[in-house]
């Protein structure tokens, strides 16, 4: 996709092509606009978070590589949400740095490529993400919040996330197609359900 990002932000190559386009985490931070604070885990560069926080009080981003860190303090920054978005080197699988942080609603954002020679290829299994989303997920909700989404392949059906709980997914498209998913899964969905989000209208 070209002209991901409004402003020139920060990022090593992977992370460029990983990273949630600009217009689709505005789509996320209004869905979720009715929360106070949040927690994106492996937040990279720090896209989604910054989006977050455009809306948000609090936001926090956990992220392993300490490159990504500086870059994405670099990119709130630039998008001005610097004293609303704090970013933690960490493992998002460590208990430790979870049970700390206070967010009403969580945003899990795995790797979901199967071969890192060939980043298009997409997993069809939960298991398959880097970190296991299913670990992720559950450590998220006995740590910090039962109000978790988790941007997926568009792989992934109902049946496949099913398997972590009841969940709303709205398919995002733009430019044509499916681009991924984004799973809501909260304790009042009581049963599977999908829609199509067309974020490029005017562009059709």
């Amino acid at each position: 996709m070209e002209n991901k990002f409004s402003k020139e932000i920060r990022a090593d190559e992977d992370a460029f092509y990983m990273s949630n386009p600009e217009i689709s985490a505005k789509y996320l931070a209004s869905k979720l606009s009715n929360y106070k604070s949040a927690v994106e885990l492996c937040s990279a560069v720090g896209m989604t978070c910054i989006c977050l926080a455009e809306k948000m009080d609090k936001v926090y981003g956990v992220e392993l590589d300490a490159k990504r860190i500086d870059d994405a303090n670099y990119n709130a920054k630039l998008y001005g949400v610097e004293k609303r978005v704090e970013f933690i080197n960490g493992n998002v699988l460590d208990e430790d740095i979870l049970k700390n942080i206070n967010a009403e609603v969580a945003v899990l954002d795995p790797d979901w490529s199967v071969d890192k020679n060939r980043p298009q290829d997409h997993a069809f299994n939960l298991s398959d993400t880097k970190p296991n989303v299913v670990e992720l997920f559950n450590k998220v909700r006995d740590n910090i919040t039962h109000n978790i989404v988790i941007r997926v392949s568009k792989n992934f059906s109902l049946e496949t996330l099913k398997i972590v709980g009841m969940c709303h997914v709205d398919n995002i498209i733009y430019e044509g197609r499916i681009r991924f998913k984004y799973a809501y899964f909260r304790d009042d969905i009581k049963e599977m359900s999908e829609e199509d989000i067309i974020l490029d209208r005017e562009n059709e």
